[in-house]
């Protein structure tokens, strides 16, 4: 198991930095290595959902469940990594927040000579997604329509 950790404080309530992480639909916004989601089923606190990932396009399948207001489950069930990432949000007061970002992860349909590269746009890729979490809590976000086969 590979175990990955960024933290990040944003200069924004918890409420702010919540509705844009737990708008799970437009994940793609944030993070590099997504390319597409389709969701197969969607409810209240839970999305299943088929994702294509990586540069070379690989299809995985993910659950993830939010607990409101404080964390993002993601759990990888299929496809070339497998695992889980952690979204968790902490209130330092009433106009920041810190944002704990954890992977623990295997390499399922990785080749042993690509797993550190892999490992390193991982880290990479979490740091920017905090970057653009952290930018867009400060200014106004734009609609994505996402396909869906179950709303």
């Amino acid at each position: 198991m590979v175990t990955i950790n960024q933290i990040h404080e944003v200069d924004a309530s918890r409420d702010v930095v919540w509705d844009i992480v737990s708008d799970v639909d437009r994940d793609p916004e944030y993070w590099s290595g997504l390319a597409s989601i389709r969701n197969i089923r969607k409810e209240v606190n839970l999305v299943e959902r088929e994702v294509v990932v990586g540069f070379m396009g690989r299809k995985g399948m993910q659950r993830i469940e939010l607990v409101p207001k404080e964390s993002i489950q993601m759990i990888m069930i299929d496809g070339p990594l497998r695992g889980s990432r952690e979204i968790k949000l902490i209130p330092l007061g009433a106009r920041k927040t810190k944002i704990d970002v954890s992977w623990d992860i295997q390499f399922s349909e990785i080749p042993v000579f690509a797993q550190e590269f892999v490992r390193s746009r991982l880290e990479e890729g979490t740091k920017e997604a905090l970057d653009k979490i952290a930018k867009a809590a400060k200014g106004p976000r734009k609609q994505l329509h996402v396909q869906s086969t179950k709303d």
